[in-house]
């Protein structure tokens, strides 16, 4: 070991412990807010999708029940819209009971009173679009959010991949280093 130059053995070790602990620890950091990221993803997503699809017949809804051209005003148009509205009703209820969040019930329930009680054009349904609009916005906040934990996670990966390549590289080179010069013939000294 007189001509080894490279990093002693036992500090090589000591420095692929350190590494890979802090490697262990950002892989833990790393599954967790992964996992989280998930989560919000694929509910936010759900829940985006939904109130898209909500919003939509809501606007249908509103168009039919402001329109002034006479279409809207056949018994069967009538009948569309009032089908429209309940099943609207239903589909936002339903929405309702599985938010976790309090506000966006409170939101919910504003576009419920703008379609149950309120007159199209009235101050209640202006307010029901307005709920739909902030809630559309305060998902797709959420979504953001899960996208920047995701590039987070790839900032993780990237420390995690670089730790564990300079943990392999302290143990691996002193270890080969030894091993060809073994191979070669030399002898091997270790002075303890």
């Amino acid at each position: 070991m007189k001509d080894y130059t490279f990093i002693r053995p036992g500090v090589a070790v000591t420095i692929s412990a350190a590494t890979l602990s802090l490697a262990l620890i950002i892989g833990l950091w790393l599954i967790f807010s992964l996992k989280d990221a998930a989560t919000t993803v694929t509910r936010g997503a759900k829940t985006v999708e939904t109130l898209h699809r909500y919003n939509a017949g809501l606007e249908v809804w509103r168009q039919m029940a402001t329109g002034t051209d006479a279409a809207y005003r056949r018994p069967e148009a009538i009948a569309q819209r009032d089908s429209i509205g309940r099943e609207l009703r239903v589909q936002l209820s339903g929405l309702a009971n599985t938010m976790n969040d309090e506000r966006e019930r409170d939101l919910l329930q504003n576009v419920l009173l703008g379609l149950t009680g309120a007159t199209p054009g009235s101050r209640e349904a202006l307010d029901a679009r307005s709920a739909m609009i902030v809630l559309l916005a305060k998902q797709d906040s959420a979504m953001f959010h899960a996208a920047q934990a995701s590039q987070q996670a790839v900032l993780l990966s990237a420390i995690l991949l670089a730790l564990t390549i300079v943990a392999a590289g302290t143990l691996i080179v002193p270890m080969a280093w030894l091993y060809v010069r073994y191979k070669r013939g030399a002898t091997i000294e270790v002075k303890v």
